[in-house]
């Protein structure tokens, strides 16, 4: 009896041993026999290990089950790709060339292993996986391999062409990056591609500014800030060098609503819109499409010409088709100023209040608001009572300097101006007005400040 169970033991070992493969031989997301079960062990062990970053610990059983039995769990590929990035900077601190160059190839073949396995997952498909290659790519490539990053540029375009902003906010920054770089190596050879890479950047990023998620939004203004300022001083658009490209587009392409939106927007990013090619971009766009860029167009060329009734309409249109706040703003102050140059201080602090209400930060609002009051006193047929214009001109410069500190230096030239046409003490006394003591500006103005004396 004894020998019979020795026996079956040993038959059952050899089976055991005979039908046993891993996830890899097998084809089987675990494998067979004790390779299954190794692997579901291993699986279970790295996953605790690197929640802790204990990479160290985690990579004994992570390397094993990647090896054996890669089509087991997504988690391979969520942990994988940060115990490889351990490893590497621990190869760097040692300068072991040899060492990172192998693991950055590993790390490379952990993303290509994921979209082989679960490239189509829900959560995370094939093209999103790319663009997390390619960030790693851009932060662990060896530089010697690749200095310019090029392979990932071209992994981070696929991925936002095929998933447009559905992207981690850091793929559309890096990418930009890297056109940056190319545009600063190979300015006239790269130049149509970086205002392309940026003009198709910038609606993605305002999509999810707009997304209603409060974390998206605050991550995503800061990515649509650094574009718009990386662009702004990369001498891209330039306006001479925006003429000489479209210039000889603009008439062919005349009834091209994509191609004259891009264009149209493109110079009132660079501040071009003084240039006889966007006025006239801008005349065929509203003639087949008419949008804020359009109308704004049209608005700056009758400013130029002088003819402001004109360019009012256009910019009152521009306001109407905008719907970015911001731009809303800046439009009101262009409404402002022309009033302002009508002479018509009231409707120019319309016009700057209504700005203010899309963007409570705009200092330049409350600026002109105070030279208003500065230029117009006639308010009364006192002369002293004309001099209390300049108590509420100064309390909009220091609104002014609370929202925005760095115009502070100028705006205080302007306060200390201002504050030595108050009335003199003595007049304030002989008409009952009291230092500190609330008072409404008359006339136009019609604002509570408060008495002041010089």
């Amino acid at each position: 009896m004894k020998k019979r169970v020795i026996l079956l033991g040993a038959m059952m070992a050899f089976a055991s041993a005979a039908f046993a493969a891993t996830g890899i031989q097998s084809g089987t997301k675990y494998g067979t026999g004790q390779d299954s079960i190794d692997c579901l062990t291993n699986l279970s062990l790295f996953p605790s290990y690197a929640k802790q970053k204990d990479y160290v610990s985690a990579a004994q059983f992570w390397e094993k089950v990647y090896a054996n039995c890669p089509a087991s769990s997504k988690n391979i590929y969520i942990y994988g790709p940060k115990i490889i990035a351990y490893q590497i900077e621990k190869a760097k601190e040692v300068k072991d060339a040899n060492a990172q160059n192998k693991l950055f190839d590993k790390l490379m073949k952990v993303y290509d292993d994921r979209i082989k396995y679960f490239g189509n997952d829900r959560k995370m498909n094939k093209h999103q996986i790319l663009a997390e290659k390619a960030m790693d790519y851009i932060d662990y490539c060896p530089d010697a391999r690749d200095p310019q990053k090029g392979a990932a540029y071209e992994w981070l375009k696929q991925a936002i062409e095929a998933e447009g902003s559905n992207l981690k906010a850091a793929a559309y920054q890096k990418y930009f990056v890297l056109s940056d770089r190319f545009f600063a190596a190979n300015k006239e050879t790269f130049r149509q591609t970086y205002i392309d890479d940026y003009l198709k950047l910038s609606p993605l990023v305002a999509e999810r500014i707009q997304s209603g998620d409060e974390k998206d939004s605050a991550n995503f203004t800061l990515i649509k800030n650094s574009l718009d300022a990386t662009f702004a001083k990369s001498g891209a658009a330039e306006c001479s060098t925006l003429d000489k490209i479209y210039s000889s587009q603009v008439e062919s392409k005349k009834n091209d609503k994509a191609f004259l939106n891009m264009v149209t927007r493109l110079y009132g990013i660079a501040d071009c819109e003084n240039s006889a090619v966007y006025f006239k971009a801008a005349a065929y766009k509203h003639a087949v499409d008419p949008t804020a860029s359009s109308a704004r167009g049209l608005a700056q060329q009758a400013y130029s010409k002088k003819d402001r009734s004109t360019a009012l309409k256009y910019f009152k249109e521009a306001i109407s088709l905008e719907s970015d706040n911001t731009e809303k703003a800046k439009l009101q102050m262009k409404v402002a100023t022309i009033y302002k140059e009508l002479g018509n201080p009231s409707a120019s602090r319309e016009a700057a209040r209504a700005a203010l209400n899309y963007r409570s930060d705009m200092a330049n609002a409350y600026i002109l608001i105070a030279m208003l009051y500065a230029e117009n006193t006639n308010i009364s047929d006192d002369y002293v009572l004309k001099q209390t214009a300049f108590w509420a001109a100064v309390d909009k410069l220091e609104k002014a300097k609370a929202v925005d500190p760095s115009c502070a230096a100028n705006v205080n030239k302007m306060i200390n101006s201002y504050k030595q046409v108050y009335p003199d003490k003595t007049e304030l006394f002989m008409r009952n007005l009291t230092e500190g003591a609330s008072f409404t500006v008359p006339g136009w103005i019609n604002e509570k400040t408060t008495v002041r004396g010089k």
